[in-house]
């Protein structure tokens, strides 16, 4: 089990209770390294919250969420937690399934992503609420995936957007909405973006 990171934990008390389960999971894992984060350090972050006086944090609700809504589907199933992991006792938690840590994990090739969610997780997109009609990724979405997935941090995984972006790999929403969807440029056509 790995303690607390309290620059983590210092974000947590600041955001209060308009952070939800997902949302603390996310910036649990954000904070540690490697591929989600360890049922342990979930519960110790709890415990830290709980014993917070400037903090109202219902440490049971929180791990009865973790609980329920975790599964071990290696595919994208909705908006909860998957466990990851080979053995047994490797067993973590993320906010995205084993099968984007197998094919994906590390990279921060932001044209992969998109291509990978287009073309083998197409469900995820429907279970966003973000970004426009058609098949683009969602901009804070993408950066998401490249944090977690990729295990770089938020300045990186923009970073690596431009960079696909500059290469022509990829093409935004022509809106200049800063949420704007994200395309394959060799998919799009020049009505799209």
């Amino acid at each position: 089990m790995t303690e607390p990171n309290q620059a983590a934990v210092e974000e947590a008390v600041r955001e209060g209770e308009s952070m939800g389960g997902r949302d603390l999971v996310e910036l649990i894992e954000r904070h540690h390294d490697g591929a989600g984060v360890e049922r342990g350090t979930i519960e110790a972050y709890a415990e830290e919250l709980a014993a917070r006086d400037d903090y109202a944090f219902d440490r049971q609700a929180f791990l009865a969420d973790v609980d329920e809504h975790t599964t071990d589907a290696d595919r994208w199933e909705g908006g909860g937690y998957y466990e990851i992991g080979d053995a047994v006792d490797d067993h973590r938690i993320s906010l995205f399934p084993e099968l984007w840590h197998e094919e994906l994990g590390g990279s921060t090739d932001a044209a992969e992503y998109v291509r990978f969610i287009q073309d083998e997780e197409p469900e995820y997109l429907a279970d966003l609420e973000l970004g426009g009609p058609g098949e683009g990724v969602p901009k804070p979405a993408l950066l998401q995936a490249l944090e977690l997935v990729g295990r770089v941090d938020r300045p990186t995984a923009r970073e690596a957007l431009a960079a696909a972006g500059d290469r022509g790999d990829i093409v935004q929403d022509a809106d200049q909405n800063p949420d704007a969807d994200i395309y394959l440029a060799d998919r799009v056509s020049e009505d799209t973006a």
